[in-house]
């Protein structure tokens, strides 16, 4: 997993409301009963980098790439991660494992640097 690892540090991160797989069925009355399938909710993050080079931006495009578009777990190296999400997380310094999602990459091209975004779901 070390040469899958990933290492840039985004601009910015957006943390996205967790999903808490909660499947609707109608209750004995009719009235709307939420059964939660799983223990813990699937969180998600957005990651901003603005203003890459045209060398980081291959480099996050190719990482995306190379790991299916989110089909292929890896590590976010701690070192990667910015203070407010590892303590956000309760991380305590250790690396967090997930994957990118399928279809979540944005590229914008400026004159002199790539702007992207794409998010990261924490493997459960």
């Amino acid at each position: 997993m070390a040469a899958d690892d990933f290492t840039i540090t985004p601009t910015w991160v957006d943390v996205v409301d967790p999903i808490f797989n909660n499947v609707v069925t109608l209750s004995e009355s009719y009235k709307k009963d939420f059964q939660n399938i799983s223990d813990i909710p699937i969180e998600r993050f957005v990651l901003r980098f603005i203003g890459l080079s045209d060398a980081d931006a291959e480099t996050v495009y190719e990482h995306y790439k190379s790991r299916y578009a989110g089909y292929d777990d890896f590590a976010w190296k701690t070192a990667a991660i910015p203070t407010y999400i590892n303590d956000f997380c309760d991380l305590s310094g250790a690396d967090l494992a997930g994957r990118w999602i399928d279809g979540s990459l944005k590229i914008t091209h400026g004159a002199y640097h790539v702007d992207m975004e794409l998010t990261f779901e924490k493997t459960i």
